[in-house]
């Protein structure tokens, strides 16, 4: 089983007091659970880096173990009233004309309707931060009349930005050096996502916040949101590690081979599978920040930080109670934002699946998290969507 960090919470059958266990890991790792044949268990972990820090809580009922968990990890943020309501989404929404014929059909069918949602379809060429001028064109007074219904619009977001000089979040992070760095290169690492070449923010820059908050504020103007949908924020990437390995060569000093053969890799897994590479180096500032905050390290805390200032541009600047739903996510990740399970297939399995991950993350402390209802890959029926 392959994770990025743990939390167990377990009987133990002598005292009928439950513990609970958090192994605080940011590396790659992976857990074996074995049974023994006396009826004992063994639990063996194995991470390939980083701190490794193991807090316990114990002993008493599982209210108690889970209480002082979330008060270690951070409470839950508290989301909207209105996002406990009913949501619409889909991805294929081609235009704005399909999107207003799905809400007038709520409204025909007189069924309950709260929130609507907004996948890549409503941006410019997939552009983070635009929307399409022809295909989408009158979203503003659209969600307006929303608003006007008591109704409220969520778009989609990704975590790649689009790498062209003319796109104006992409040059003012170009200029601020606030992306990660490639170790071939020395410069800002090209990924490949929805909108081809893609860069992504160094959080630890410290001008991340005003790079994505720009684009927050210019995406307002256009579209009034009123929550936000952080997606592929992994990292997800096109690309086995970096992109264009043929047109540049490698400098010193960040060796692009550093992790290439590790004695051990969890579940036998290539590392930079469907990621950008594990050499690649976040903004520092002194040479043990430099040879710590490479992605080998930090992989698992991008989607953390991506949340954190999302959730600070609504409670700092917006001044309100924001609704944020994440894919990635780490420990402490409910203090700022929602989860949803991601892309599920059609399948009693998977429907399966998603009851026990639904549940899980109560423990985890996320507790407003969802699936994608029916499935989203492959084709559903009306029994799995009943």
């Amino acid at each position: 089983m392959c994770i990025r960090d743990s939390f167990y919470m377990m009987l133990m059958p002598e005292t009928k007091n439950f513990i609970g266990v958090v192994f605080l890991n940011s590396n790659a790792q992976d857990v074996h659970i074995q049974k023994n044949i006396d009826g004992t268990s063994d639990l063996t972990h194995r991470m390939i880096g980083g701190v490794f820090d193991i807090y316990f809580f114990y002993p008493g009922t599982s209210e108690f173990v889970m209480r002082k968990y979330h008060d270690f990890i951070g409470r839950p943020y508290l989301p909207p009233f209105w996002s406990l309501g009913y949501h619409q989404c889909k991805f294929g929404w081609k235009d704005l004309a399909k999107v207003k014929d799905v809400v007038q059909k709520f409204k025909y069918n007189d069924l309950p309707l709260d929130v609507v949602w907004g996948d890549i379809d409503y941006m410019d060429k997939f552009t983070d931060f635009t929307v399409d001028p022809v295909r989408y064109a009158g979203l503003k007074e659209f969600i307006n009349d929303l608003h006007r219904e008591k109704m409220y619009w969520v778009p989609i977001i990704d975590a790649g930005m689009k790498i062209d000089k003319n796109n104006k979040h992409f040059a003012l992070g170009e200029s601020k050096q606030a992306f990660i760095k490639s170790a071939y290169t020395k410069k800002t690492l090209v990924g490949k996502v929805w909108p081809g070449d893609a860069a992504f923010l160094s959080w630890y820059s410290p001008y991340a916040n005003e790079v994505w908050w720009t684009g927050l504020t210019d995406l307002r103007e256009l579209a009034e949101f009123d929550g936000i949908w952080l997606d592929m924020n992994e990292i997800a990437n096109f690309c086995d590690g970096e992109c264009r390995l043929h047109e540049v060569q490698a400098p010193d000093p960040h060796d692009p081979h550093e992790f290439d053969k590790l004695p051990y890799v969890p579940c036998g897994c290539k590392l930079e599978a469907g990621t950008i590479p594990m050499g690649a180096y976040h903004h520092s500032t002194n040479d043990f920040e430099d040879k710590v905050r490479k992605e080998f390290n930090t992989h698992s805390l991008w989607s953390l930080y991506e949340a954190k200032s999302t959730s600070e541009f609504f409670t700092k600047k917006l001044k309100r109670r924001p609704l944020i739903v994440t894919r990635g996510n780490a420990p402490g990740s409910g203090l700022y934002t929602s989860k949803w399970s991601g892309d599920n297939y059609s399948t009693w399995e998977f429907m399966r699946q998603s009851i026990v991950g639904l549940y899980n993350f109560q423990l985890f402390g996320i507790p407003l998290v969802g699936a994608d209802m029916c499935g989203f890959n492959w084709d559903t029926n009306e029994e799995l969507c009943a």
